[in-house]
C-alpha cells in the first residue's frame, strides 16, 4: 500500500541523495517532481495538466485526479541514477559465477542491440567496456545504449551467462549515466549502505 502522505513529503522535501535506497514513495514524488519541471519547461497550464500541486497525488483528494500515461505505476518512471559505487562494494556484490563462453554470450547481445555501431564491438570488447574502471565519451554512450536496449531478463542473464558481477554492472551503469527506471530499480536492490553509514 502507496503512503500517499509520504509521496507528499518527499515530494516538497525529497530526502538527501544517496543515503538510502529511494522508497517507493521517493521514487512516485521524483517522477512528479521531473513531470512537473518538464510541464514548466514546455509552459504547460499545471491545473489544467493536474500535476503537483493541483492533482491530487501532491494536492491531496480534493484536487483532481493526477493524470499519468504511459501505463506503467508511477514508481517505475523516475529517472534516478543508481545508488553510488560505494553501495555495491561487498562481499556478495563481488562474487562472479563461473560461466562457460560468456564473450560468446556479449557477441550476440552485441549484434542484437549495437547493430548500428561502427565499429561494432565484438564480445571480448564488449566485456571489457562493461568491466571497465573508466570509459571515454564514446564508450559510455555505447555501454548506455546497450544496457538501454536490454531486456530485463538479459540484464539479469548478465551475471550467469556473461560472467559480470554486480559491483561491474553497477559501475557500468554509473559510468554510462544510465538512468532506466526499471534498470536502476533492479539494481538497487543489491545495494547495501557502506560500513559507517
Amino acid at each position: 500500500m502507496i503512503d500517499f502522505e509520504a509521496v507528499r513529503r518527499a515530494y516538497y522535501s525529497p530526502p538527501p541523495p544517496d543515503d538510502h535506497v529511494p522508497t517507493v514513495e521517493e521514487r512516485i514524488a521524483a517522477h512528479e517532481r521531473q513531470r512537473v519541471a518538464e510541464a514548466r519547461r514546455r509552459g504547460l497550464n499545471m491545473r489544467d495538466s493536474r500535476m503537483g500541486e493541483y492533482g491530487s497525488l501532491i494536492g491531496g483528494p480534493s484536487k483532481p485526479p493526477t493524470r499519468f500515461g504511459g501505463g506503467r505505476p508511477a514508481e517505475f518512471m523516475a529517472r534516478m541514477p543508481p545508488m553510488p559505487i560505494e553501495w555495491f562494494d561487498h562481499e556478495n556484490a563481488h562474487r562472479r559465477v563461473a560461466c562457460a563462453d560468456p564473450e560468446r554470450y556479449l557477441e550476440t547481445l552485441s549484434a542484437d542491440h549495437l547493430a548500428g555501431f561502427e565499429p561494432r564491438p565484438n564480445g571480448r570488447t564488449l566485456r571489457r567496456l562493461l568491466r571497465a574502471e573508466r570509459l571515454t565519451g564514446p564508450e559510455a554512450h555505447m555501454i548506455e545504449q546497450f544496457l538501454t536496449r536490454l531486456r530485463m531478463i538479459e540484464l539479469a542473464y548478465l551475471l550467469s551467462r556473461a560472467g559480470l558481477t554486480i559491483h561491474e554492472i553497477a559501475r557500468a551503469m554509473l559510468l554510462s549515466g544510465l538512468k532506466t527506471p526499471a534498470k536502476v530499480h533492479w539494481l538497487n536492490q543489491f545495494a547495501a549502505p557502506p560500513a559507517g553509514q
